[in-house]
């Protein structure tokens, strides 16, 4: 694809602006990328990688450890994630919950998978939907100090995990 602006470079810059439900897509090479203010020398396309974005991420807001604990299955510790940019196994994802959970929300806006479901999968994803949505209120709650509103929703998440013979976090 070439350039919208010159049209003789391969456009390598993607811009897209979604405003009000309509969508805006440019594609413009770095010369006119930088031009237009889109790309500046101190950011080059070509030292960009995913790993770098959620190093990046973890560092400005996501919390991390304090104790360097390592996952049970592969090993890694959570500092050892964060330079990789990758997990080492599905235990990951569980040892280090609590700090990979608001980075994973701050990438893809919400922790569930929205993906398909089979059609016997359908009411326990919606189940486990429920008890995503309790828990983030939980935690609102107790960060607002209402204790006896908290109380009820551990209570609620406790019954519908029993309901539903769910197994509880760690």
């Amino acid at each position: 694809m070439l350039c919208q602006l010159c049209g003789q470079r391969k456009a390598t810059v993607h811009l897209k602006e979604v405003i009000n439900g309509v969508t805006r897509e440019l594609h413009l090479c770095e010369v006119c990328a930088e031009k237009e203010g889109f790309l500046s020398k101190s950011f080059p396309i070509s030292d960009f990688s995913i790993s770098s974005l959620i190093t990046g991420l973890t560092e400005f807001d996501a919390v991390t450890p304090k104790k360097e604990k390592k996952c049970p299955g592969c090993g890694l510790s959570y500092t050892q994630i964060e330079k990789k940019g990758k997990m080492g196994c599905s235990l990951c994802y569980q040892t280090f919950e609590e700090y990979i959970s608001p980075l994973l929300e701050k990438i893809h806006g919400k922790v569930i998978h929205r993906g398909k479901i089979p059609r016997k999968g359908k009411i326990r994803s919606k189940i486990e939907e429920q008890l995503y949505q309790l828990r983030q209120e939980l935690v609102e709650t107790v960060k607002k100090e209402e204790y006896e509103r908290a109380a009820k929703l551990r209570d609620k998440i406790k019954k519908l995990q029993r309901d539903e013979n769910f197994p509880t976090p760690n």
